[in-house]
């Protein structure tokens, strides 16, 4: 685990009123006597086991402007599927199950254990129990050796669909989405601080658990440790934009400030604006596409830097290329601004294209 100190920058509320290159120059003054506060790392997950459990293991390790945010993943997705988490989950962190159901399901089941990921008597926090013999989804906690009362809702979920489940804590409830789209907040029966075990079993085939993030602040700005985000590497962004949202944007900068890529979605004119800004000066902005993001509607950006262009995709879609106009092994620092709520930033390496 590496060892990561604190890289608030202390400009308060008058951050917003700096350039790129201003805000960079006083990010790169803290860090000659800090570590950088976004370090690149590694999608390869560890494999240790517990108490007869596989872990679910530290895969990425993202840091915040003030706290680390550790990402865990599975590397074992075996049904029925045990895991033992290796430390609590914490307010603002998120689970993503993705899988595929098959054509004969009739139903599968999400629970989050505390001590045991059995029912052996003890407490299940939250158990998710996607029904198609039912066309529901029932949500329920085990508590003092007894169900509590079910909450039922519409199943949106498809037998022979892909899925993608997001579970969402919060001090008071766990925040439901299923393929983008929010379907239930689940109050607490029994503290969030219980859980310590995961299980999912029924009809299903999964290809992908991890969990992590935290609560950021929107502006965000960090700086990317080691080499920076250079070619291999891919940032990761999750977010949802805000019920109103008129538009937000993610830059990418140089050590000298320049912003190698501007991203910027904007929902009044429908279109996403990509740019660099070099010396002071704005290039030719490129349009083409739609723009995918829907407002209160989750996403998954990825930007792979790969040597002659960044590869954008959208919710695993390829979403535009965009030629590298600066050097891209020089990328030191991440902004995001605008009506964006986040859950996730990850530094990892590329996969291969699609």
């Amino acid at each position: 685990m590496l060892s990561i100190k604190n890289l608030s920058l202390g400009l308060g509320d008058h951050h917003g009123q700096l350039s790129p290159k201003q805000w960079l120059q006083q990010y790169q003054k803290k860090c000659q006597k800090e570590p950088p506060c976004l370090p690149s790392c590694s999608t390869s997950c560890s494999t240790s086991t517990s108490s007869g459990y596989p872990l679910l293991s530290t895969c990425y390790e993202t840091i915040g402007d003030d706290m680390p945010s550790v990402w865990h993943c599975a590397k074992y997705i075996n049904i029925p599927y045990r895991s033992k988490l290796t430390e609590r989950i914490e307010p603002g962190q998120t689970l993503i199950i993705r899988g595929k159901t098959i054509d004969e399901s009739k139903r599968f089941n999400i629970n989050l254990h505390k001590d045991s990921p059995d029912f052996s008597g003890n407490d299940v926090p939250l158990h998710l129990s996607i029904r198609f013999d039912e066309g529901k989804i029932v949500y329920n906690a085990y508590t003092k050796g007894a169900w509590g009362k079910e909450e039922r809702a519409k199943n949106p979920i498809k037998k022979g669909d892909n899925f993608d489940i997001r579970i969402r804590a919060h001090d008071s409830k766990f925040q439901v989405s299923i393929n983008h789209k929010e379907v239930k907040n689940f109050e607490h029966r029994i503290p969030l601080n219980s859980v310590s075990h995961l299980s999912i079993d029924g009809d299903v085939v999964l290809n992908h658990v991890q969990w992590g993030g935290k609560y950021y602040p929107v502006p965000y700005e960090s700086g990317i440790a080691a080499d920076g985000l250079v070619p291999g590497k891919t940032l990761v962004v999750y977010g949802t934009p805000e019920k109103k949202a008129k538009k937000f944007n993610i830059n990418l900068l140089k050590k000298n400030g320049d912003i190698a890529l501007h991203f910027n979605p904007r929902f009044d004119e429908k279109s996403v604006v990509r740019n660099s800004l070099v010396n002071g000066e704005w290039g030719n902005e490129e349009r083409e596409g739609k723009n995918p993001f829907e407002r209160l509607t989750a996403f998954d950006l990825e930007i792979r830097n790969e040597e002659f262009a960044f590869q954008i995709f959208v919710n695993g879609e390829r979403f535009a290329s965009y030629a590298h106009r600066v050097d891209p092994h020089d990328i030191a620092g991440l902004q995001i601004q605008g009506d964006i709520e986040l859950t996730g930033i990850q530094v990892v390496n590329n996969t291969p294209s699609q």
